[in-house]
């Protein structure tokens, strides 16, 4: 689970510092290294793993790691480092080319080279849903293997499970000592508890397709369609591996979470849903309105009952709703719809007009009221707020620059009108509120990886690991919201009714990046993604649930002492404020629900996250490119 050797060590050279006298000193000059770094950093041929830690490497793919945020004393924050593996996954990939395209076509950065492209495609064409036994666009976040046994594909992210088999070769107290030899004499209980879960861990990573992966491949074919006459190999690419679209609807339609069902099949979620949720679910309850949102997992519970055995579960086999995950579905369908890739009639069909707009004021509603007070719950897999912003801002200016031409369809103009409130006047205040001042002319957006540590005499240290990320995403998100593209001259302008502190913020930050971003200074960390369980307050059984029983359907009454044997806990239905109310006084397997947030820096937690610094000059590049597009 240590860092391994990488064969080439493209991470070093993505990272790598440009001495004083060769920084670029233009926008347009700091882009163009960017690019460079990020065509460099893509594995060109496939790596095997070799024992015990220099880590499989699948073509094509840009570098993704999983490691584990430690926060607190120096030798938590040197495992924070130390503890990296290498992750195959599409999800990465697919971002940063996503990333790279929008670059091109929104801000007239360089045109990713047709190899690039290529080997991009072809290793994401690799993740569709093997399982389904027909051509299909459902996605998979991690390879799938076959199980002869269970006659099953299971997702199988190889070097993780290898990982976990370091300490098969390397008993725990070889390792230890060797911490002890570097001076990280006081980590052994981390090791020790990372082991006694490898079971949980394991079992967790053979999960099912989700709709997350599902869209944000749809939205990438999308932004190809769009691009197909500059790049019309890659966009036939694309399409040759996507010839059944319509199959990522068919998914939807199975397994939408309705609360207000009486099906038990998609009336129950997840209980940290639920918590998040239920305002702005008691709001329709109030006015008597069916609900139909998208959930994370591509699988119901009928299926988990037996799947499970089969190795394929969702975490805690319970479905939940993430609101990023959320905003990415509806990015998939707006672009894909406006792009020719589903067809424009889909919206006419009641479910999907109704997953879509109902998803779409979720989402304006979480932002307009409660993101801040439980991000640890809503921003489920995504722990990046700005992020967030970001992805939802995407939709927005996709139906802006739509509309220029033509009216939008009926459903596109109801989530146009419900987004618009929301970026403009609560996420735009929340973001510029969130700015951080370096000097007179330079601001800078940190999340919180690395700004929970403590030196050795417990003064605090601030090492703002995700700082280039966050800054970039945070421009993204304002950018997005706030310019409008000409997609004729493919030229970007500010808002006529832009605020004054908006282009401040854009402008100052975008100094902090043009100095930085090519510079070790900082990490060009992120957290791009994370489990659902990122320390106490995120565990469902500590929230109320009216739904428990074992896989086979027997009911549970005890919901004081975990059962032994696999089982279902969740929400099923609406449950008002006034009873809700009461279940929260109450314990839950013998825990008080967490009912404050305080930040994911918490001493004695940790959690795993994916980091990748490709992602990182991805958004950067991204950021920079399209500022420097804005003609005034």
């Amino acid at each position: 689970m240590l860092r391994g050797l990488q064969q080439n060590e493209p991470s070093l050279n993505l990272i790598r510092n440009l001495p004083k006298n060769e920084h670029p000193k233009t926008t347009a000059a700091i882009v163009q290294e960017l690019a460079k770094r990020l065509q460099e950093s893509q594995v060109k041929h496939n790596k095997p793993y070799v024992l015990p830690m220099i880590w499989q490497e699948d073509k094509g793919l840009y570098p993704s790691d999983v490691k584990l945020n430690f926060a607190g004393p120096p030798e938590l924050a040197a495992m924070r480092d130390l503890v990296s593996v290498f992750d195959n996954n599409m999800f990465a990939t697919a971002w940063i080319t996503i990333c790279v395209l929008e670059a091109h076509f929104y801000a007239k950065a360089p045109r990713p080279t047709d190899s690039q492209l290529s080997m991009a495609l072809e290793a994401i064409g690799q993740y569709h849903d093997k399982n389904l036994g027909y051509e299909n666009s459902v996605m998979n976040f991690w390879p799938q293997v076959y199980n002869e046994t269970t006659k099953t594909w299971q997702s199988t992210p190889d070097n993780l499970l290898r990982a976990f088999g370091v300490f098969d070769v390397a008993p725990v107290k070889l390792i230890e000592d060797f911490l002890k030899l570097i001076g990280l004499k006081d980590v052994e209980h981390f090791l020790e508890s990372i082991l006694s879960m490898r079971s949980t861990f394991e079992q967790a990573f053979h999960i099912p397709s989700d709709f997350d992966d599902t869209f944000v491949n749809l939205g990438l074919g999308a932004l190809l369609k769009d691009l197909s006459k500059d790049l019309p190999g890659a966009s036939s690419q694309w399409s040759a591996k996507n010839t059944n679209v319509t199959s990522v609807l068919d998914a939807l339609r199975q397994y939408v979470y309705r609360p207000f069902s009486d099906d038990p099949n998609v009336n129950t979620i997840d209980t940290r849903t639920f918590y998040y949720m239920r305002h702005f679910l008691g709001e329709a309850a109030d006015r008597k309105e069916d609900i139909a949102l998208v959930p994370t997992w591509v699988q119901n519970i009928d299926e988990a009952r037996t799947d499970y055995y089969k190795g394929v579960a969702m975490p805690f086999t319970m479905n939940n709703v993430d609101v990023t995950v959320a905003a990415n579905t509806v990015y998939g369908l707006t672009s894909a719809v406006l792009s020719g890739v589903l067809p424009a009639d889909i919206l006419d069909d009641p479910l999907i007009r109704q997953v879509y707009v109902n998803t779409s004021s979720m989402i304006a509603h979480q932002i307009s009221h409660h993101l801040y007070e439980r991000p640890d719950l809503e921003l489920t897999y995504y722990p990046s707020a700005l992020e967030f912003y970001w992805f939802t801002a995407r939709t927005f200016a996709r139906l802006e620059t739509a509309q220029q031409n033509k009216p939008l369809p009926p459903a596109m103009q109801v989530v146009y009108k419900t987004l618009q409130p929301a970026l403009e006047k609560n996420m735009t205040s929340e973001v510029i509120s969130k700015a951080k001042a370096m000097g007179q002319d330079m601001l800078y957006f940190d999340d919180f990886l690395g700004d929970g540590d403590v030196d050795a005499k417990n003064n605090t240290v601030v090492r703002g690991e995700d700082r280039l990320f966050t800054t970039s995403v945070a421009i993204n998100a304002l950018l997005t919201t706030w310019t409008v593209f000409d997609d004729v001259n493919r030229t970007n302008s500010w808002k006529k009714h832009t605020p004054t502190a908006v282009r401040t913020t854009v402008d100052k930050s975008v100094k902090f990046l043009n100095t930085y971003i090519l510079q070790d200074t900082y990490k060009p960390w992120n957290v791009f993604f994370s489990g659902s369980a990122k320390g106490s307050t995120t565990l469902p059984f500590a929230y109320p649930a009216n739904r428990i029983e074992y896989l086979n359907g027997t009911i549970i009454h005890d919901d004081q002492h975990f059962p032994k044997d696999p089982f279902f806990f969740g929400m099923r239905g609406f449950v008002p404020e006034s009873q809700y109310a009461q279940q929260l006084k109450v314990k839950h397997f013998g825990m008080t629900t967490p009912t404050k947030f305080t930040n994911f820096n918490q001493p004695g937690d940790y959690f795993p996250f994916w980091s990748s610094p490709a992602y990182t000059y991805a958004n950067a590049m991204l950021a920079l490119a399209r500022y420097d597009n804005i003609v005034v």
